[in-house]
């Protein structure tokens, strides 16, 4: 980068490196050209202004359980790991990728996964085992065709993400919002694993009963068990009623699941 006129600072915050850092590896390699590149300083700790005794209290404290005095493991971050230091320490590295090396390597910065209070994970590993048990006979069965059914919906949208743009200039991307959008309901055959999908206006029970009209027609001499979520309307008034009484639907079995994954996004 050097080579092409970038200046050293803009190269240092392009690498997340000192100033002086980077001033150091241009002079090494122009001394030492690629050999520069083994330094011979991999994982030694001679110019660090923590002692190895704080290092090891640093990892305990990010290691203890969560209390009223303490921050929960998974909540730490460089941030607060660089308070954490500062005012226990009094010592502050002017790149923070020097913090890394307190944090464990099975951590690092993210964000974590939203868990509704609603859900019982226990009930629904119990729920799923019942699941499975109860559709074995019918994956061994020929006269059986297990299905797992989920919708979907498909929306043209526009999502920005960060690039490499130049400085100084404003770059502005064109975009065209719209609400057109196309439900599907699909279906999922455990045995030979094709997938059936089918066009809803969206997810109710009037689309759903005719959808299981239709999927039952491709099926005729089998029974067949779909395997769904519990939305509202699969457990509806309108589905028990045309369950009871409609021959075409007499040979399909329903389970509902608990609800075990979140919504996805495609781009």
């Amino acid at each position: 980068m050097c080579n092409r006129g970038i200046h050293q600072e803009e190269v240092a915050e392009l690498v997340v490196k000192n100033i002086r850092s980077v001033g150091r590896y241009i002079q090494a390699f122009n001394n030492e050209r690629m050999a520069s590149l083994f330094s011979g300083y991999v994982n030694n700790e001679n110019a660090s202004k923590l002692t190895r005794e704080q290092k090891k209290e640093i990892r305990r404290v990010l290691r203890r359980k969560s209390s009223r005095d303490a921050i929960p493991t998974r909540f730490w971050d460089i941030p607060k790991l660089k308070d954490y230091v500062k005012a226990e320490f009094g010592i502050v590295y002017e790149s923070d990728v020097s913090y890394h090396f307190c944090l464990d390597s099975q951590t690092f910065p993210k964000y974590p996964n939203k868990l509704s209070p609603r859900k019982d994970e226990k009930q629904i590993k119990k729920r799923i085992r019942e699941i499975r048990k109860e559709i074995r006979p019918f994956l061994k069965d020929d006269g059986w065709i297990v299905l797992a059914s989920d919708e979907t919906r498909l929306q043209l949208e526009a999502e920005i993400r960060r690039a490499w743009l130049l400085k100084g200039k404003r770059t502005i991307v064109k975009t065209e919002r719209s609400d057109e959008h196309q439900n599907y309901l699909g279906f999922l055959d455990q045995k030979n694993w094709k997938c059936r999908l089918f066009e809803i206006k969206r997810g109710n029970q009037i689309e759903t009963v005719r959808v299981l009209k239709k999927l039952m027609l491709s099926y005729a001499d089998k029974k067949v068990c779909v395997v769904w979520d519990n939305a509202k309307w699969h457990k509806g008034k309108l589905i028990r009623k045309e369950l009871s009484r409609c021959r075409k639907l007499e040979k399909l079995h329903l389970v509902n699941s608990p609800p075990i994954r979140t919504r996805e996004k495609s781009n």
